[in-house]
């Protein structure tokens, strides 16, 4: 029963990770735990006290609808305490009172690590299933653990960086930790950050507002094996890049490992730096496809047995044939067919499998779609008409507003730029000089790149 709860509460975190930007996450939902699930209620706890009453009266009704959502059945949630300690997050200035430690707190040892949610555990090669669409980022990244494991190698290391890429939900992250996880069972001294790249790009936002990028430096310059996921978050951002080209390069040159996922190739990461492109692309480039109908067969009956959840086979036949996106879809409907069977004590019928993951079959959000939102989030946080945003006046917070949007549009879409420039009846010199109107403030006025990310969040969710 507790895998199972764990399970859920993975799940349940996993949709507020998406919903929520990094921080808020980080300290009001990271540690939450499911403790119990009845037919229709269920209690989190945390770890601190004063969260119980932030919890209960700011977020409630938001965890009760992604439980809702991965149960597929209402639910009513409250919260507990149990016995825990709030640390500090690692960037943040302490105040002029706090008792100082000496200690090393920038710096990670792969056997300090105790938070699963951090380094997964249960995320091996062993349990990665291998086909063609994946079979050459599983032997690369299999590659890198063994090489960073053996101090005694003299052939050269030509998997630094590895870059993996593929859509979403294929198993690039899942390959990640089972390069941690391999090399944790053969060595204790290795210094190793695992970040996403929004991360990073947070992480250095807050180390300057605190006057702390000296330790933030350290922390990822001192690393042994550095993993990144989802690389592309550091696109259009100035001053992340520049911070990561030296984070790189340090790393480089000192024959520590990279290892870099991404939603996409480094030629199609837009807007990203020469330099940054030129060095993603010195080692091995590794891709991720969908996977095929045999490897999604695969996949459905490996989660289903490791939730113990028999499935019939005219069942699995049809998530295989329409769950095609990722491997994330089967695993948000076997989570959801669990669910409804703990609650119901039923079995799982090929109608109520429909009846249950028609949300999951739905298809990605078209371009035009993504536009529409990027316009809508701009103006509302602006105060600006959308027409207003694609018009011709040069007021200062319309202008100022207009070049964010282009922006955005810009960093989230595949649009050229003259595609761009019919939306705002302009040529794509204009949308040039937009962009690096943005780039610009953002190197006089940090915090817009955060207020810019909060957005980007907002469009995405």
């Amino acid at each position: 029963m507790e895998n199972e709860l764990n399970e859920i509460c993975e799940a349940v975190l996993a949709l507020l990770r998406e919903r929520y930007a990094q921080n808020v996450f980080a300290v009001w939902f990271r540690d939450l735990k499911l403790e119990e699930l009845g037919e229709s209620t269920a209690v989190f706890s945390t770890n601190v006290a004063f969260k119980l009453r932030y919890l209960e009266g700011n977020y409630r009704p938001v965890i009760e609808d992604c439980l809702s959502t991965v149960m597929g059945a209402p639910f009513s949630v409250s919260f507990s305490v149990r016995e825990g300690e709030f640390r500090r997050p690692v960037f943040e200035k302490p105040e002029e009172d706090d008792e100082i430690i000496e200690e090393e707190p920038y710096q990670i040892n792969i056997n300090d690590i105790q938070n699963p949610r951090t380094i997964v555990e249960r995320y091996t090669f062993d349990n990665f299933l291998v086909a063609d669409s994946n079979r050459f980022a599983h032997a690369a990244a299999l590659a890198v653990a063994r090489f960073a494991c053996d101090k005694a190698a003299e052939n050269e290391n030509l998997y630094n960086p590895l870059f993996i890429y593929g859509r979403s939900g294929l198993g690039k992250t899942h390959l990640l930790y089972a390069i941690t996880n391999e090399i944790k069972k053969q060595k204790n001294d290795v210094r190793i950050v695992y970040k996403r790249g929004e991360d990073f790009t947070t992480e250095l936002i807050s180390a300057m507002q605190n006057n702390s990028t000296a330790a933030f430096r350290s922390y990822y310059r001192n690393a042994d094996i550095l993993l990144i996921d989802d690389i592309q978050f550091i696109a259009g951002k100035v001053q992340t890049q520049e911070e990561f080209f030296h984070t790189f390069s340090a790393l480089y040159e000192e024959g520590k490992q990279i290892i870099l996922t991404s939603d996409r190739p480094p030629r199609e990461i837009r807007p990203l730096e020469e330099r940054l492109l030129t060095r993603f692309e010195w080692g091995q480039l590794a891709d991720i496809q969908p996977p095929s109908a045999e490897l999604r067969t695969a996949i459905i009956k490996k989660k289903a047995d490791e939730a113990n959840l028999p499935l019939p086979d005219d069942v699995i036949e049809y998530l295989q044939q329409n769950l095609t996106e990722n491997i994330r879809q089967i695993e948000g409907a076997i989570h959801r067919l669990k669910g409804i069977t703990m609650i119901t004590s039923s079995r799982v019928t090929l109608d109520m499998c429909r009846r249950n993951v028609a949300d999951l079959l739905r298809t990605p959000t078209a371009t035009q779609d993504v536009v529409n939102k990027i316009f809508r989030v701009v103006s509302q946080k602006y105060e600006v008409h959308p027409d207003e945003l694609k018009g011709n006046r040069r007021t200062q917070g319309i202008a100022r507003a207009r070049h964010i949007c282009i922006y955005m549009i810009h960093q989230m879409t595949d649009l050229s730029l003259s595609a761009i420039g019919v939306y705002f009846d302009r040529d794509h010199t204009t949308i040039i000089n937009s962009n690096k109107w943005v780039e610009r403030a953002i190197r006089e006025t940090p915090s817009l790149e955060y207020e810019i990310e909060e957005m980007l969040r907002e469009v995405r969710s």
